[in-house]
């Protein structure tokens, strides 16, 4: 885990006037899964946006780095050629990944078409297996509102990895989820970041899902990374205040 993919300097973000991030670092390395977790409103999506160059979050401050290319200031055009195919996003709606009205199908074809490949099915089909995702014909011949949400978020992760992209970022994609379905789709996810070695930064306001999962975790608190490391020293030697008080509203966490 020491090959770094994405180096964040000194990042500033705004929305109209008002500061979300303070000078936030990270970095996040090759195959590892990386945790930011924190309350609503703490600036974790926000960071997951500047990534994505969105164009609410304005970054007043500091670089965005991908393998050593800064990515916080190139044209939209470029950026656009690293969102999805080497930088993945998996949001908080997974509706709002698909068109609810149109076929799966003509949907994940005109995803791949789009970065100049051609849709796969024996790929596809390994990664709706590991995601329990089962008949897929029947699937692609769907429209994502005839779909459960459970099962639209285990397609949403389907196509962000038919792009095999390098690092994967996912938004609060358990927070709509039952805690059966979430704990499942989180095993399953890790599951195929395993088969993939795809890095991934899950966003969530969950510590258990957290600790499950994370190799490391990064504590998010009024727009600051207050304290970050690899998880069980994290969880189990707190050093900030905000992170032993997450720690006391989850009594049940050491048994997950």
């Amino acid at each position: 885990m020491d090959e770094k993919l994405l180096e964040i300097k000194n990042l500033s973000v705004a929305y109209d006037e008002s500061l979300v991030i303070k000078n936030v670092n990270l970095d996040i390395y090759k195959g590892e899964v990386f945790c930011l977790v924190g309350e609503s409103g703490s600036g974790k999506s926000t960071l997951i946006k500047s990534i994505c160059r969105n164009k609410y979050a304005k970054i007043t401050g500091g670089e965005i780095f991908f393998r050593e290319q800064c990515i916080s200031d190139i044209k939209d055009k470029e950026m656009a050629s690293f969102l999805g195919c080497r930088i993945g996003l998996i949001q908080q709606n997974p509706e709002g990944a698909f068109n609810p009205l149109r076929k799966l199908s003509d949907q994940f074809n005109e995803t791949v078409k789009s970065h100049g490949k051609k849709l796969d099915k024996e790929k596809l089909n390994r990664i709706f297996s590991t995601l329990n995702l089962k008949d897929m014909d029947r699937i692609l011949k769907s429209r994502p509102y005839e779909l459960s949400g459970g099962m639209n978020q285990r397609i949403a992760i389907a196509a962000s990895f038919i792009l095999e992209p390098e690092l994967l970022l996912c938004d609060e994609i358990t927070s709509a989820l039952d805690v059966t379905t979430a704990i499942a789709v989180t095993d399953e996810l890790l599951r195929l970041k395993n088969d993939m070695n795809v890095a991934i930064v899950l966003v969530t306001h969950n510590l258990g899902i957290a600790a499950n999962i994370a190799d490391r975790i990064g504590i998010m608190y009024k727009g600051e990374i207050v304290e970050i490391g690899a998880t069980s020293k994290v969880l189990e030697n707190p050093q900030h205040e905000y992170t032993k008080r997450l720690l006391q509203d989850v009594p049940k966490l050491k048994a997950i």
